[in-house]
């Protein structure tokens, strides 16, 4: 492996949500590496997840206090 590529982040696929299509990417989203991984997201924040080529995934939040079931 290359020193300057970086290492992909062990996390499990199913704690991770594909991004809508309008949601805006922002810091602590991950992008696919293509070794079936996930890299974290470094670049810009705050444009449309569909602006970029790659699928963007965010972790699973838990729902908030007040949420009913």
């Amino acid at each position: 492996m290359n020193e300057s590529d970086p290492a992909p982040v062990a996390i499990a696929p199913q704690s991770l949500r594909l991004l809508k299509w309008n949601e805006l990417v922002r810091r602590g989203d991950f992008v696919a590496d293509g070794r079936q991984g996930f890299e974290p997201w470094e670049g810009p924040s705050g444009f449309r997840a569909d602006a970029f080529v790659k699928p963007i995934y965010r972790r699973l939040g838990r729902p908030p206090a007040g949420a009913k079931k």
